[in-house]
């Protein structure tokens, strides 16, 4: 690690924190300016005087500059690119204003003023943005006059090698100027380049060279201390995650199926918990709103209980708000034979869905009550239940039903890595009108590459698709 990335890396989190603090005080001080206040009076000062709002928003500082180092914004890395920084940055913030708007929302105590709110995000996410761009810029400034620069070799005649040679001849912010190409793996060769020109990293970018080349390099590597580095094989590719470990001494690699292990595993679970208890609280009005308004239109229990298939391919009963009139409903203990002939005759004519999903529009089993609560995802609330149970998650692949899990294919397998979610990736991106494969590989994606900023991104996006789309029908 260069001295210049540690200095870089470790000033990026103090500027930070004061980013924040600067965008807190600064809404404040806006909120109390006399041209804001002829318009407003800010009556919530008297509770609320400067010294104490600033005691707040450092607690807030600290949460969002934790959620900062959950994505990985402090790793030591000069080629990050600048929109993926941006998006870490927007997620990391918009999560920490969510949690303060819940805090606000269960204590009777804080302000209320949604200036001050609006403000603040604005700002911090300017003055952060501001504050990275000026650090990313004055780090690249000294990489240009070769500053930090990483001395790479890169080993081996594959085409990676070559795309690598170019990459960093017309990238320099990138960090990497290269000072040798051998042809061959060779000790003395090496050594030499070491001397002559001295080396940070060695780059295998040959998938296919014998395993004793591959040795000489790890043990030249190991001597002079020179970071490693390797194009994958074909194997390797798939093997993104995995884990090390001993067992009696042996060394064993362990292929992850998801990210999602460990801590992101417990992360996941507490915002599952905090999350599906809060709609629960929030949403009670409008539940018990749904219910009497079913019962009051049809016969028949209020909840619709369906089997689907979760994770590991076990079966769990399913909650939603009952949609359909009793005699349609799918189940021994609802329409039974008749209502599941009735869905294979509409199958047949109107399905819109390929592969092993259905869905049609102007469905005439729907109820007047069943059709509104579709339509504003309404029905899905109940599956708060699932989702505290632990049967079910707030983000994840769809689940389905044992019939369509009978028509998977192998790849389809994957899907049961993580639990089932009220939301999830192809929900996002237009779950109505895709296709069965177009949806299980948005939902495979998702398994393989989650993080917690992606679980931030698509509640965001699940809340605008709430108000928007109404194509749930």
């Amino acid at each position: 690690m260069k001295r210049s990335e540690l200095f870089f890396g470790a000033v990026l989190l103090p500027i930070d924190y004061f980013a924040l603090l600067l965008a807190g005080a600064l809404a404040y001080y806006l909120r109390v300016n006399a041209t804001v206040q002829e318009i407003r009076p800010a009556l919530f000062l008297l509770d609320l005087p400067f010294t104490e709002y600033m005691q707040l928003v450092a607690v807030v500082a600290f949460v969002i500059v934790g959620i900062f180092a959950m994505q990985g914004l402090y790793a030591m890395q000069v080629t990050r690119r600048l929109y993926q920084e941006m998006s870490s940055i927007f997620t990391g913030v918009s999560f920490g204003v969510m949690l303060l708007i819940l805090y606000m929302f269960l204590s009777a105590e804080l302000f209320q003023s949604r200036f001050i709110l609006l403000a603040a995000y604005a700002f911090s996410l300017i003055f952060v943005g501001l504050g990275r761009y000026l650090v990313r810029h004055t780090q690249l400034s000294y990489l240009e006059r070769g500053v930090g620069i990483y001395r790479v070799v890169l080993v081996g005649n594959s085409r990676y090698a070559k795309q690598l040679l170019e990459i960093f001849s017309q990238r320099p912010e990138l960090g990497y100027r290269v000072v040798g190409v051998p042809e061959i793996v060779r000790w003395d060769i090496l050594e030499e380049l070491y001397k002559r020109h001295g080396i940070d990293e060695v780059i295998q970018a040959d998938p296919s060279l014998p395993e004793e080349d591959n040795l000489v390099l790890l043990d030249f590597c190991d001597k002079y201390k020179i970071d490693y580095k390797y194009i994958p094989n074909s194997f390797e590719t798939h093997a993104a995650h995995v884990s090390y470990r001993q067992i009696g001494g042996v060394p064993v690699m362990a292929l992850e199926r998801t990210p999602l292990e460990g801590w992101g595993r417990v992360a996941k679970r507490g915002m599952d918990i905090f999350g599906a208890v809060f709609g629960l609280v929030l949403m009670a009005p409008l539940l018990v709103a749904t219910a009497v308004a079913i019962k009051l239109e049809s016969d028949g229990p209020v909840f619709y209980r369906q089997t689907r298939i979760g994770r590991h391919r076990q079966p769990f009963r399913f909650y939603k708000f009952r949609s359909m009139y009793l005699k349609y409903s799918i189940g021994a203990e609802y329409g039974g034979d008749k209502a599941k002939k009735f869905e294979k005759e509409l199958k047949k004519k109107s399905n819109e869905r390929t592969g092993p999903l259905f869905k049609m529009k102007n469905d005439p089993r729907i109820t007047k009550v069943g059709r509104f609560i579709r339509r504003w995802r309404i029905d899905e609330l109940p599956q708060f239940f699932n989702v505290i149970h632990g049967e079910m998650s707030l983000l994840g692949p769809r689940p389905h039903l044992p019939a369509e899990v009978e028509q998977y294919t192998k790849h389809h397998q994957k899907l049961f890595n993580i639990k089932p979610g009220m939301s999830g990736m192809a929900q996002v991106n237009g779950n109505a009108g895709l296709s069965f494969s177009q949806e299980a590989s948005l939902d495979i994606g998702y398994i393989e590459g989650w993080s917690l900023r992606l679980d931030v991104i698509l509640l965001l996006k699940t809340f605008v698709l709430l108000v928007r789309d109404r194509n749930a029908v």
